[in-house]
């Protein structure tokens, strides 16, 4: 067996086994990938992982994005030089959250030192069709909430860098480093208070074409509005330029979670195999 790292160089190597929209991720910082080779250099399995909480003062974490195992006895060598590349990163646990992985693959990552479970994902799949009927879309936003594609690149930074001194306000670790094209500039807007930046609803685009919501967050006086305002906004233009598609929301905290289970009582996620484990 055969140890390879995966990267943007070479992710199109693994374009049979690791789909597009997770493909995607490996241009960013925190993304890492492994891949366990045949002697005849058949892809026998894989992993690609984030790395989480790197520049806060809590664990370095990572988190398992894919899985992929034709051979799930090789998951064991593939794992044990994870494990050594996550503690020159200083991560304390990792975990993983999949609706894709079959039993006989749970049970290999069990054998690995997971703790494996089966739970209710986290990701909520909304189409845009269901989006445009809430009661909210009745109203209309003010002109002061706007698509970024009409936000200059010096006035989107200072209102990143802006939102990001408060705590918890991104799934994303790097949303820093992310360049504003990442995001559909349409569905994706903003809000000012005296001219400056103070809210952002950031929408990304797999190339799957699924729309998921990566930060939506304000600062201003009236902050409830223009969250409030900022969704009618996304949601309408996601209705016009994307009315076919589904939204993918994560429920990463509380807060999240009650949004969701208000705005669509019962909505439940996919059934998913979770795990974690010390790293």
């Amino acid at each position: 067996m055969n140890i390879k790292e995966i990267m943007e160089d070479n992710i199109e190597d693994y374009s049979s086994v690791i789909s597009d929209d997770v493909a995607e991720n490996m241009e960013r910082m925190y993304f890492r990938g492994l891949a366990c080779h045949d002697d005849d250099d058949n892809i026998q399995s894989a992993i690609i992982w984030e790395l989480r909480s790197v520049e806060k003062d809590t664990d370095t974490e990572a988190r398992i994005e894919c899985v992929y195992a034709e051979n799930p006895d090789s998951l064991g060598t593939l794992l044990e030089e994870y494990h050594n590349q996550a503690t020159d990163e200083d991560v304390v646990r990792t975990f993983f959250e999949l609706t894709s992985l079959d039993d006989k693959v749970g049970s290999a990552l069990g054998g690995c030192g997971f703790d494996v479970s089966s739970v209710e994902s986290r990701d909520v799949i909304i189409p845009v069709s269901e989006l445009r009927t809430l009661p909210l879309m009745k109203k209309r936003p003010p002109d002061y909430v706007k698509s970024i594609a009409d936000l200059d690149l010096k006035s989107y930074h200072q209102g990143i860098m802006k939102i990001l001194f408060k705590d918890d306000v991104s799934a994303m670790e790097d949303l820093s480093y992310i360049p504003k094209t990442w995001f559909e500039q349409d569905v994706s807007c903003y809000v000012t208070t005296d001219d400056k930046v103070n809210g952002f609803l950031l929408v990304h685009e797999f190339p799957s074409g699924i729309l998921m919501p990566v930060l939506y967050n304000a600062t201003g006086p009236d902050f409830l509005k223009d969250l409030a305002y900022m969704m009618i906004y996304s949601i309408a233009w996601a209705a016009k330029k994307h009315p076919d598609a589904k939204v993918l929301v994560r429920r990463r905290n509380k807060n999240v979670a009650a949004m969701v289970g208000k705005l669509f009582p019962g909505k439940k996620g996919f059934p998913a195999m979770a795990g974690k484990r010390e790293e």
